[in-house]
């Protein structure tokens, strides 16, 4: 039997969201995220992104305690799970005894890109002002 690979399905505003996270404020429409997706887009932002992005940082900072907890919650240091519903849920759905951001797709499907790099990034900033 051949397992079912997961696929966990995100929204166009997450998408939208982790694309620009380097570019520039996304701190609005963060706050706009259920609380799932904004621990999901936490987790991949923290795996991805760098932390020495300046833009990146401004967009973390806001959310610092919640990251710290989140990271708390999936890798307890005493050794006890997590009873946090969202970690427990994204889990699930995930299909992994942590959070596998791997298995995250848009909604046509298609897998998550990699974060943009210095030319996408300083492209999309000319395109803001232009």
């Amino acid at each position: 039997m051949i397992k079912e690979e997961k696929k966990l399905v995100v929204s166009d505003l997450f998408v939208d969201i982790y694309t620009n996270l380097n570019v520039c404020s996304q701190i609005e429409k963060m706050n706009q995220l259920d609380k799932e997706e904004l621990y999901l887009l936490l987790i991949l932002a923290l795996d991805k992104h760098s932390d020495e992005d300046p833009s990146v940082i401004l967009n973390l900072t806001p959310f610092e305690e919640v990251a710290m907890n989140i990271y708390e919650q999936i890798s307890p240091e005493d050794g006890k799970e997590t009873t946090n519903p969202y970690i427990l849920s994204l889990i699930e759905k995930t299909g992994s005894d942590t959070v596998d951001t791997s298995v995250l797709v848009d909604s046509k499907g298609n897998e998550l890109r990699e974060p943009l790099n210095k030319a996408e990034v300083r492209d999309a900033k000319i395109n803001m002002i232009k």
